[in-house]
């Protein structure tokens, strides 16, 4: 079923379980999040920059899986989420290795952690168990903590949490225990790197504080730049053609703020993730 709602974003149902084995293809990004007194009033936001080399058309959707919970997000028509929130007010955004060679290993998509984990916790728990796989990079919240995850593949990967402060992240390894699998590190992600880590030493935040980083053109506007651009004619190089920012307030329902086009150029939707008042209704009517 697809509706267009007041909105304007796409909401999909499915019912069976093929979304959750379809794996986004490789895309760079910025993931950045603040937690705690890093979040001015409290509580937890999360921005993402999506960034490709294909003029992908992009969906807001609403998935509910043949098993699991609820989730919402941004994704490229027929495949899964890139970035998303499910029922239970679990956010999860990734970001690819780039410079890392995946040998015949399917990556773990965000729509397969949204539907099974209701709190980092239960993240944290499916690591040991080898059910997220890389090479890839996820940045992941709750009311209550957030974790940085990077996944190398074959059971390796390390981890960051913090309760309050920050955590940001593009698209080579930097815990560490990770940096070894660095076979390179990408002009473009140290530069974004650089720039978002700048940009995190300024808080506390606030939503618009996070719409605006992902608009920013230092060092660019261009590949090196958070908001990335390329020439028209360009094939080679990656720009931003969606982005969100996630809040979860200490008590309020959890709001998505999102635009389905270069951030720069485009203008930020609220959305209200209410998701557990929704599947209530449903089983209602």
């Amino acid at each position: 079923m697809i509706r267009r709602d007041r909105t304007h974003y796409i909401t999909v149902i499915f019912w069976v379980g093929l979304i959750l084995t379809l794996s986004t293809p490789g895309e760079t990004c910025t993931l950045f999040g603040a937690i705690g007194n890093a979040v001015e009033g409290g509580g937890v936001l999360i921005g993402k920059t999506r960034d490709r080399s294909e003029p992908f058309e992009q969906v807001f959707i609403e998935i509910q899986p043949k098993e699991g919970f609820r989730y919402r997000g941004i994704a490229t028509q027929g495949r899964s989420v890139s970035s998303g929130i499910n029922e239970k007010g679990l956010v999860v955004v990734s970001g690819a290795a780039s410079n890392v060679e995946r040998k015949g290993e399917k990556v773990t998509p965000p729509g397969k952690i949204l539907s099974r984990a209701s709190c980092v916790e239960d993240v944290l728990q499916m690591l040991p168990k080898g059910e997220i796989k890389g090479p890839v990079h996820f940045l992941v919240a709750d009311r209550h903590k957030i974790v940085l995850i990077e996944a190398a593949g074959k059971g390796h990967y390390g981890t960051e949490i913090k309760e309050s402060g920050v955590l940001y992240h593009t698209n080579h390894f930097v815990l560490e225990s990770m940096k070894k699998w660095n076979p390179k590190v990408g002009s473009s992600s140290k530069a974004r790197y650089d720039r978002i880590e700048a940009l995190m030493t300024h808080g506390p935040y606030t939503k618009e504080a996070f719409i605006a980083m992902t608009r920013d053109h230092e060092h660019g506007p261009g590949d090196l730049s958070i908001c990335r651009h390329r020439e028209e004619k360009s094939r080679k190089l990656d720009r931003t053609i969606s982005a969100a920012v996630y809040s979860l307030s200490k008590g309020g329902t959890p709001e998505v703020w999102f635009t389905l086009g270069q951030p720069c150029q485009s203008n930020f939707e609220k959305h209200e993730s209410s998701l557990t008042r929704l599947r209530r209704e449903d089983r209602e009517t």
